[in-house]
C-alpha cells in the first residue's frame, strides 16, 4: 500500500479595504490607495437655471463618471474623492454596489467609500451617477478652485484638489490616467442678466473629437479625448460664450498638431488681440522649449481665456490648453507652456514636490527673455541671482523649505516659485551648462507620462553631472533658511619642465582659479590624483605652499577667498626618482562644485634609461645530449628575460627557456644563446653569448662480456669509417677487444673521453 502526501492549495490573499489617503504630507485626507486609476469616462450635462439672479450664472449638472482601475490585491472596499453633489447610484463592473459618504470639510476629507458586491481584484470599473449644483472648493489660502460659476457659464479648475467638486476620482497627482470627456451644454448662452445671447462652447483637454447638436438644435455635445497620461488636477472643464480659434502648431520635427483656442466672446478688442497674438506665438515658443525639454508631450495645443470671478483670477497649466483669466501676458504664456513638460508630462508624486515644476516654469520665463536663452534681456543667472540677493536672510520667506513644506495655506508662496526658480539657476552654476541642460531634458525623456519626486531629481542630477549634490540639495530644498549662492570658477593646471625629464630633475605645477561667478569664492577646492606623478617622482610635503595638502596620492588645494573677476594661484613641485626610466608624470585636476576646467591635465615625459645588460654565459658539457644553462649576471634587478638558442647562429625553434639540451646534429658546431631583458619603465636590451663548443659526440659505454663466451663488439658508430693513421690502429684495438672481452678501449674512444670536458663559454 502506498501513501500519497496531501497537497494544500495556495490561499488567495484576504480582501482588504483600500487606503483613504495617498500619503500626501500636504493633503493627508486626499487621494486613495489600493488601486491604480487607468481611465476616466465623464459624461456631463450642464443646464443654467431658467431664472438667473446675481452676477454669475447658476446652473446644475447631471452626470455619470466611470473609472477603470486596477487593484493589486483584492479590495473589499475602496474610496474616491468626491465633494458635494448628490450620488444617485454606484455600480462596480455593472453590479450595484454599497456606498457611503465620509466628509469633514475642515480636514479636507470628502470620500465616497464603495463596497462592491464581491471584492475586486485586477482590472475593474466603477460607475457613479450623480447630479446637483456643483460648488467651488475654497483653498486653505483663500483662493477658489473646483467648479466656479462665471458670468456666462462655469469653469472647473483642479489645482490642487478642487476637481473633486466635479467628478469622483483618485485625487492625487501621483495617479495619472487617460480621459474621455463628453459635455452636453446649451448651444447658445446669455450672461447672468439674461442679455447677450451668443454661441456657447464646452472646453476640455486633449483633442476635440466631435460637436454633436441635439435633434432640436438647442444643445450641443462636445466630445474631448485625452489619450496622454494626465493627473486629475490638470483636467479642465469650461463652459461659456466663446470665440473659437482653430489652428495648428508645427513642431521641431516638422509634424503638426491641432490647436483649439477659446476667448470669451465679451472680451475687449484689446484682450482678444492678445489672444490672437498668443495663438500665433504657440509654434515658435513650443519649438524653442522643445530644444530645452525634448519633444512636445501633447497631441494638441491652445489657450483658454475667460472672464472669471476674482476667486479664480489666476492662470493655470491645464494640460494641452492652459487657462488664463481675461488676458494673456507673454511671460505667463511661456510659464504655462513650460508646464506642459514640467508639471504635466512629468508631475509631482505628492504636492510637496510642486516646487520642481513651478520653479522650472518660473526659471523658464527669465531664461526665455534672457540673452543666454531666446531673448536679449538680462541673462537668467543674473536675474535669478538678483532675486536671491535682494531677499535678506532674515526674511521670513526663507523659513519654508520647498521640499519639506506641509502647510497647504502656503503652497503657492515664495518657496514654490521664486526660491525654486533660483534653485534651478543655482544648479546650473553648480554643475555647469552641459550637465544642467542634460538633466533638464532627461527628466522629461526618462519620466514622460509619470509622476516623480524631488529625490528622483536629485539622483538624476548626480548621475548626469558626476557630482555629489547632497549638501547642495539639502541647502536649497530641505533647509528652512536662505541657501548659499554657489561659487563659480574656471580652473586651469599648467606644468613646466625640460622634457624629457632626467632622473633627479624637478617639474613645476601651477593651479589657477579664476572667479567667474557672482559671489566671492568661499568653499572651492581643486583636487589632483597624483598617482601618475608618485609612480616616478616624489612631492616634498614640507615644501607645499599654504592651502595645499597631500594625503596619500591625493593633493588638494583649498582655493582662498577670491572676489568675482579675480584669480588665485598656487604652485608645487615634483622631483623625478633616481631609478625612474621612461613613461611620464601625469595628473589631472578636478574642480569642486561650481568649477569647470579650462585645461586640467598634465603629462610630462620621463627620459628612458636602458636596462643594465651583459652577455649571458653558457654552462654545461660540450657533448651531444648534455643540458646547457644560460646565466645572466650583471642585469638590472627585476629584469624579465626571453631566451633564444641557436646552433652556428641558426635559431632553434621552440628553444626559448633558460636551458637547452644539445642535439646530435650539433656535433662539430657551436651553440649560442640570446637573451632579451625587459623591465617596466626601461628600454629593453638584447645580448648574445660567446659561442659554446664545438660540440662533440656523446660517449657510448663499452659492451659487457657475454656469459657464453667473448662477444665481438662493433666499433662505435662512425669509427669504422676512420681515416688516416687512426684507422689500422682502431681495427687492431677492436679485434683485441673481441678476444679479451671488450676490456680494451679504442684510441678514438680514449681520445673522445679525454675531449668531452665540462666547459663554460664566456
Amino acid at each position: 500500500m502506498s501513501s500519497v502526501a496531501a497537497v494544500t492549495p495556495a490561499l488567495a490573499a484576504d480582501p482588504v479595504d483600500g487606503a483613504r489617503t495617498s500619503g500626501d504630507a500636504m493633503f493627508a485626507n486626499v487621494g486613495n490607495g489600493g488601486y491604480d486609476a487607468l481611465d476616466y469616462d465623464i459624461d456631463l450635462a450642464w443646464t443654467p437655471d431658467a431664472v438667473q439672479t446675481g452676477s454669475v450664472v447658476a446652473g446644475s449638472i447631471v452626470a455619470t463618471s466611470t473609472m477603470t482601475a486596477r487593484a493589486a490585491e483584492p479590495l473589499r472596499s475602496f474610496s474616491l474623492d468626491f465633494e458635494g453633489l448628490v450620488v444617485d447610484s454606484v455600480t462596480v463592473d455593472g453590479t450595484p454596489a454599497a456606498w457611503q459618504r465620509d466628509t469633514d470639510a475642515g480636514a479636507i476629507r470628502h470620500k465616497l467609500v464603495v463596497t462592491p458586491a464581491t471584492p475586486v481584484t485586477g482590472e475593474f470599473r466603477v460607475t457613479v451617477a450623480y447630479h446637483g449644483v456643483p460648488q467651488a472648493h475654497v483653498d486653505a489660502d483663500g483662493s477658489y478652485e473646483g467648479w466656479n460659476a462665471t458670468t456666462d457659464g462655469a469653469t472647473m479648475l483642479g489645482q490642487p484638489v478642487g476637481n473633486m467638486t466635479g467628478f469622483p476620482h483618485n485625487n492625487t497627482p501621483g495617479d495619472k490616467a487617460t480621459y474621455s470627456i463628453s459635455l452636453d451644454v446649451p448651444t447658445t448662452l446669455t450672461d447672468a442678466t439674461g442679455a447677450g445671447a451668443a454661441p456657447a462652447a464646452a472646453v476640455s483637454n486633449g483633442e476635440l473629437l466631435s460637436k454633436t447638436p441635439s435633434a432640436d438644435g438647442t444643445r450641443t455635445t462636445w466630445a474631448w479625448q485625452q489619450t496622454k497620461q494626465m493627473a486629475s488636477e490638470l483636467l479642465l472643464i469650461s463652459i461659456g460664450r466663446y470665440d473659437v480659434i482653430e489652428s495648428s502648431v508645427t513642431l521641431t520635427d516638422g509634424s503638426t498638431i491641432p490647436a483649439w483656442s477659446f476667448v470669451d466672446s465679451t472680451s475687449t478688442t484689446a484682450n482678444k488681440a492678445t489672444v490672437t497674438t498668443a495663438v500665433a506665438q504657440l509654434g515658435p515658443i513650443i519649438r524653442n522649449l522643445e530644444s530645452l525639454y525634448g519633444p512636445y508631450p501633447g497631441r494638441s495645443a491652445g489657450v483658454v481665456v475667460d472672464r472669471v470671478p476674482r476667486g479664480i483670477n489666476y492662470a493655470l497649466e491645464t494640460q494641452d490648453r492652459s487657462f488664463f483669466p481675461t488676458r494673456i501676458g507673454f511671460s505667463t504664456l511661456v510659464h504655462e507652456l513650460a508646464h506642459q513638460w514640467y508639471g504635466n508630462n512629468v508631475s509631482p508624486t505628492t504636492w510637496t514636490d510642486i516646487w520642481i515644476a513651478e520653479g522650472m516654469a518660473t526659471w523658464s520665463e527669465s531664461f526665455y527673455a534672457g540673452s543666454d536663452g531666446f531673448g536679449a534681456g538680462t541673462p537668467s543667472r543674473e536675474a535669478q541671482f538678483d532675486a536671491w540677493s535682494s531677499t535678506p536672510a532674515s526674511d521670513g520667506r526663507w523659513t519654508i523649505a520647498p521640499g519639506a513644506q506641509t502647510d497647504p495655506a502656503s503652497l503657492y508662496d515664495y518657496q514654490t516659485y521664486d526660491r525654486s526658480a533660483q534653485f534651478w539657476a543655482a544648479l546650473r552654476v553648480a554643475i555647469g551648462d552641459d550637465a544642467f541642460f542634460d538633466v533638464v531634458k532627461q527628466w522629461q525623456l526618462r519620466n514622460a507620462g509619470t509622476s516623480r519626486t524631488g529625490a528622483d531629481l536629485l539622483a538624476l542630477a548626480e548621475e548626469l553631472s558626476g557630482r555629489d549634490l547632497q549638501a547642495f540639495y539639502q541647502d536649497w530644498i530641505l533647509d528652512a533658511d536662505k541657501p548659499a549662492w554657489p561659487d563659480q570658477f574656471t580652473l586651469a593646471l599648467t606644468s613646466s619642465a625640460t622634457a624629457p625629464l632626467e632622473r633627479g630633475s624637478s617639474a613645476s605645477y601651477t593651479l589657477t582659479a579664476e572667479n567667474t561667478g557672482l559671489v566671492p569664492l568661499a568653499s572651492s577646492t581643486a583636487t589632483l590624483d597624483v598617482r601618475g606623478i608618485l609612480d616616478r617622482a616624489s612631492i616634498d610635503q614640507t615644501a607645499l605652499p599654504a592651502g595645499v595638502t597631500l594625503t596619500g596620492d591625493v593633493l588638494v588645494w583649498t582655493i582662498p577667498a577670491t572676489d568675482p573677476g579675480r584669480t588665485a594661484t598656487t604652485t608645487f613641485a615634483a622631483t623625478v626618482a633616481d631609478d625612474a626610466s621612461g613613461g611620464a608624470l601625469s595628473t589631472e585636476a578636478a574642480a569642486s562644485l561650481g568649477g569647470t576646467c579650462a585645461s586640467c591635465a598634465s603629462t610630462l615625459a620621463v627620459r628612458e634609461y636602458p636596462v643594465d645588460a651583459q652577455a649571458p654565459i653558457i654552462t654545461g658539457d660540450t657533448a651531444a645530449g648534455a643540458t646547457l644553462a644560460a646565466t645572466t649576471p650583471g642585469w638590472t634587478d627585476g629584469t624579465s628575460f626571453a631566451y633564444s638558442w641557436a646552433i652556428d647562429g641558426t635559431p632553434i625553434p621552440d628553444a626559448t627557456t633558460p636551458t637547452f639540451t644539445i642535439p646530435a646534429a650539433a656535433v662539430g658546431r657551436t651553440v649560442t644563446v640570446t637573451v632579451t631583458g625587459s623591465l617596466t619603465g626601461y628600454v629593453a636590451q638584447s645580448r648574445t653569448s660567446a659561442p659554446f663548443g664545438p660540440i662533440v659526440a656523446a660517449i657510448v659505454p663499452s659492451p659487457s662480456p657475454s656469459s657464453s663466451g667473448p662477444a665481438v663488439a662493433s666499433p662505435p658508430r662512425g669509427q669504422l669509417g676512420a681515416t688516416g693513421s687512426e684507422a689500422p690502429i682502431a681495427a687492431i684495438l677492436w679485434a683485441l677487444a673481441a678476444l679479451i672481452g671488450g676490456s680494451v678501449l679504442s684510441v678514438a674512444a680514449v681520445r673522445r673521453r679525454r675531449g668531452a670536458r665540462r666547459v663554460e663559454s664566456v
